[in-house]
């Protein structure tokens, strides 16, 4: 070899041996940097794994989903079973290129790009649905760039390892569709009460237009634009040549339907969070999924809803009345609506179990343990001034003529009667009369207390005015039939109670004659309705809280209304008034006999502290003749 060509062949070594050099130093780097990114990934072999909270399901007695507490997962289908077109509106909607790439679309990243410079704004993704399988089921949501390329990473891997058909399955068995359901065939549940192989096109369409967004489209509280996303889904799908223009407008057809769904499902939670205490206590709350089949009535709760917010909206705001609740239970002691609110969103405290004063409703223990005594309803009691100590209670728009029957005292709601029958029966008999009913708190031992001065909650006390309908046996309430897992193994299940009686049958019979006469002549004639029924009006001092409890067989409701910070409402809001129209309202329709209740959106308005001062001043002599008859103790 000529030193020429030695000295060439010398400097090619050298440039080899530095672009070996350059590319074991390359492949080191790039072999670090990729355990980098995948020594902190999550195990590839177990699509399983993905963290959850045990879900407990309410349904309601008639078996809809009224409540999820936790994650709701349900059976794992796979896409051939279901109808071609729940698979295709994800694809036409999410990656319309999904069969086409190998996991990550470049040409879908470019356009994405494009739009986005176009824009000055982020319009446009450039994931695939497998990408989007990646993210969902094992990665963070921090948007780095170790987590995009582990995104990449595992998108490539899944491709290699399954069919299409395959990651499409396990996409919509996985993916989230808001209302804490995970899976097509929990969001059909959650949304439609069907499962996935049932549903519409349009159903397909709706759930696969809430995956960009669960919150901003929801079904239930972004009626408009899920509406909106739906039909672009359906566009979507007719571009993409999966249905038809002929198939699209057919199935517009359920839009209305869907469109207007009965209530949030969130006014159920008073319910069910009361429900949920009674689930611990009975089988506990661990890892299990479960399924709680519960005592409510949809219907019956969706017309409480409706007839709360509509008094609220009509009388309640503008006359300083801020809350309602309601509480109805069968002859069992089934609680078949509560409405601890008008809106659980807004406020979950539940007014239903709420220790509050009943006023003049409370007078119902102490006529009740003056019969047990021994009085009679055609007794005459004094109903002249009478004072013990410093207090002395007042008769509100009624004149002492000296004294009536203990009948026309209960109609008419005479507090200085009601204080002798306490006096002459004795405070303790009143409170074993009203513990013996199922009042679980303290009821005091002066005299205010049978005025309603004690705390009770409304729950308790509707439930003690369901012994009279049910001839003196003590009604217990409760809120769940039964419990399973998910597997079906019944876990608890409600057994028929023997009720106890505590009250004699003939009594009963007195005290239905003169809750009866309350209706038809005294402070609850607003609440009568063309049928049987009996009640009792209450209103505490101030008028800080209104009430009205009564039954028409088959229910017993209570409903009381007032504010969460005590203050007084109008003294226009009294037990005969607003309580006394919401229980007309709300046993109309749930006995049938009255016109269809439309849902209403709760309008409230701000509210100015009501003043007692101002508001007597306001009341001329000739305004307070024309006042209609009020209740008891305000």
């Amino acid at each position: 070899m000529s030193r020429k060509n030695r000295k060439v062949f010398i400097h090619k070594k050298k440039i080899y041996r530095f672009f070996i050099s350059v590319g074991i130093f390359a492949f080191v780097i790039g072999f670090f940097v990729f355990l980098f990114f995948i020594h902190d990934m999550p195990d590839l072999d177990n699509l399983e794994s993905a963290g959850r909270r045990a879900s407990i399901v309410f349904e309601s007695y008639d078996r809809k989903n009224i409540a999820v507490y936790g994650d709701l997962f349900r059976n794992v289908v796979k896409i051939e079973k279901l109808p071609k077109y729940v698979g295709n509106a994800v694809i036409a909607i999410e990656d319309k290129r999904f069969y086409r790439h190998c996991g990550v679309d470049l040409f879908g990243i470019a356009r994405a790009m494009w739009t986005n410079i176009l824009n000055r704004r982020i319009v446009q993704g450039g994931s695939t649905l497998t990408q989007q399988l990646a993210k969902n089921l094992f990665l963070s949501r921090s948007k780095s760039i170790k987590r995009k390329v582990q995104e990449f990473i595992l998108a490539l891997w899944l491709e290699k390892k399954f069919s299409k058909k395959q990651i499409l399955s396990i996409y919509v068995n996985r993916v989230y569709f808001g209302g804490g359901a995970y899976g097509i065939d929990a969001a059909a549940y959650r949304f439609f009460g069907k499962k996935a192989h049932k549903l519409t096109l349009y159903e397909a369409a709706k759930l696969a237009s809430v995956l960009k967004s669960p919150a901003t489209y929801s079904p239930f509280y972004n009626v408009e634009k899920s509406d909106h996303r739906t039909e672009l889904v359906l566009s979507c799908m007719v571009e993409a040549g999966y249905i038809t223009e002929e198939e699209m407008k057919d199935a517009m057809q359920d839009k209305e339907r869907l469109s207007h769904p009965s209530i949030p499902m969130d006014e159920n939670r008073y319910f069910t969070d009361w429900a949920l205490e009674q689930v611990q206590e009975l089988v506990g709350v661990g890892e299990e999924d479960l399924i709680v089949r519960t005592t409510l009535d949809a219907k019956l709760q969706m017309n409480a809803t409706y007839v709360v917010r509509n008094v609220l909206n009509e009388y309640g705001f503008r006359n300083g009345a801020r809350q309602m609740a309601l509480v109805a239970l069968d002859r069992t002691g089934a609680v078949r609506a509560m409405i601890g609110g008008h809106t659980y969103s807004t406020s979950q405290y539940n007014r239903a179990l709420a220790l509050r004063s009943f006023g003049s409703a409370f007078k119902y223990f102490v006529f009740l343990a003056a019969l047990e005594r021994g009085f009679n309803i055609h007794d005459h009691v004094s109903d002249l001034p009478i004072s013990i100590g410093n207090w002395s209670p007042k008769n509100y728009h009624y004149k002492s003529i000296g004294s009536v029957s203990i009948q026309e005292a209960f109609v008419k709601s005479i507090n200085t009667c009601a204080v002798r029958l306490a006096q002459k029966v004795g405070m303790p008999a009143i409170a074993k009369v009203a513990e013996q009913l199922g009042i679980t708190s303290e009821i005091g031992r002066n005299f205010a207390a049978a005025l309603g001065a004690s705390g009770v909650n409304l729950l308790e006390i509707t439930a003690a005015y369901g012994a009279i309908m049910l001839d003196g046996a003590k009604m217990v309430p409760f809120g769940i039939v039964s419990i399973k897992n998910q597997q079906g193994k019944m876990l608890y299940c409600a057994h028929q109670r023997h009720a106890q009686r505590v009250i004699l049958p003939q009594n009963c019979e007195k005290m239905k004659t003169m809750m009866k006469a309350t209706m038809e002549l005294g402070t609850g004639r607003r609440a009568k309705l063309p049928v049987a029924c009996y009640g009792k009006t209450g209103t505490s001092n101030d008028s800080r809280d209104a009430s009205f409890i009564g039954f028409a067989p088959p229910l017993v409701t209570g409903i009381w209304t007032g504010n969460d910070d005590n203050s007084p409402m109008s003294q226009k809001v009294t037990g005969g008034i607003l309580p006394a129209i919401a229980w007309r309202d709300f046993m109309m329709a749930a006995l049938g006999i009255g016109k269809q209740l439309q849902e209403v959106k709760i309008q409230e308005r701000p509210i100015a502290q009501i003043s007692l001062k101002k508001e007597a001043k306001k009341t001329t002599p000739r305004c307070r003749r024309m006042k209609v008859l009020v209740d008891g103790i305000f």
